[in-house]
């Protein structure tokens, strides 16, 4: 981004999407310079009720939990020497995994399945991931997905000694000055009109589980609202390594920042596996540790941001894209499949913010 940051683009660009894509949403474009602009619009809940959407409302952030909780708490725990990213996880049964290929999705474990089709429960979730689970051997290609996360998250709560939810905590949120009431997994207790609905009735993964002949499980109210969306994260208890985190657009932005070289919350080491990217692989795919980087085949951020820039999105309709060392970081988040998935395509919108922030470059 060059010259003056103004939201007043940004903005207008929000005016011909908001609510035709989504009820409500929260940006942000910062600069490493110190220079911000935000804003906020729409609905954060339109059914049962009405709520507009605050400055605090909480998202569900969906897989922007893998960069911003799990991935930020396992290189946390490298750097404290808690955890070998390099070396097979231990105490795992079946072929051995590194928790860096699962970071990279490497670990050749498919993009989706669901646990709830064959568990009754998350205490054999890691046995039934590494001997059951349907996988193509490790390091060998890319394939994002969700249940490698699943694993790591299961695998960090084995090394640390605690739940996901308490380790983000105290591993990732206080140090960086993040409340629970900012940034945190299960977040029901807070009221319910600081936080952003999504799904009413969970359609689209219904349907996706009843391949399998499964029953998604349900939402306590039939309506995600303080409940996370994913249902393997609600089949986990609401705290997983793929899914579950929620928070505010400032937490977001702490959380962003956290990666920024010069700001020492991640060593020189934990920050190169965050930023660098190894080779494509027969997939065409680039994957840090936590993100996509710019390069990876048919990603529609490759035109618009420069080389070395990395990102990540959510099923809800989160997004977050950081230039190379944190020179800009832009952050979307929405309630986009709220009350129902409108079964339509995001890229389109989160490349127009984009480049709109950018000055339509």
């Amino acid at each position: 981004m060059h010259g003056a940051l103004s939201s007043s683009a940004i903005e207008a660009y929000f005016d011909s999407v908001c609510p035709e894509q989504t009820p409500g949403l929260s940006w942000a474009v910062a600069r490493s310079d110190g220079k911000t602009v935000r804003g906020w619009r729409g609905m954060a809940v339109t059914a049962p009720e009405h709520v507009p959407v605050a400055e605090d409302t909480l998202y569900d952030l969906a897989s922007l939990t893998k960069p911003l909780a799990t991935a930020l708490l396992a290189l946390r725990a490298f750097d404290a020497g808690k955890i070998d990213l390099l070396s097979p996880a231990e105490g795992i049964p079946g072929p051995s995994v590194t928790p860096l290929g699962l970071l990279r999705h490497e670990a050749g474990f498919p993009d989706w399945i669901p646990l709830y089709a064959f568990l009754k429960d998350r205490r054999r979730a890691a046995y039934w991931l590494t001997t059951k689970c349907p996988r193509l051997e490790p390091g060998k290609n890319v394939e994002y997905g969700c249940p490698g996360y699943i694993l790591l998250g299961l695998i960090l709560e084995r090394a640390l000694g605690d739940s996901l939810s308490n380790l983000f905590d105290e591993w990732v949120a206080r140090p960086l000055g993040i409340t629970k009431g900012e940034a945190c997994f299960r977040p029901a207790p807070l009221p319910a009109r600081r936080i952003a609905a999504t799904e009413l009735d969970a359609a689209y993964e219904t349907a996706m589980a009843r391949r399998f002949g499964a029953e998604i499980p349900p939402f306590v109210t039939g309506l995600a609202w303080g409940e996370v969306n994913d249902g393997n994260a609600r089949f986990m208890g609401g705290a997983s390594g793929n899914a579950g985190l929620f928070g505010t657009l400032g937490a977001v932005e702490i959380l962003c920042e956290a990666y920024v070289p010069g700001r020492d919350f991640l060593s020189k080491k934990s920050l190169e596996l965050a930023w660098d990217s190894p080779h494509p692989f027969g997939s065409g795919q680039r994957r840090t540790a936590g993100w996509k980087a710019v390069g990876s085949f048919g990603w529609w951020a490759n035109d618009l941001l420069p080389r070395g820039s990395i990102g990540h999105e959510g099923f809800t309709g989160t997004g977050v894209w950081m230039e190379p060392g944190g020179k800009t970081t832009y952050i979307l988040l929405t309630n986009r499949i709220h009350p129902r998935h409108p079964g339509t395509e995001f890229g389109p919108v989160r490349a127009g913010f984009i480049r709109t922030a950018r000055g339509g470059r």
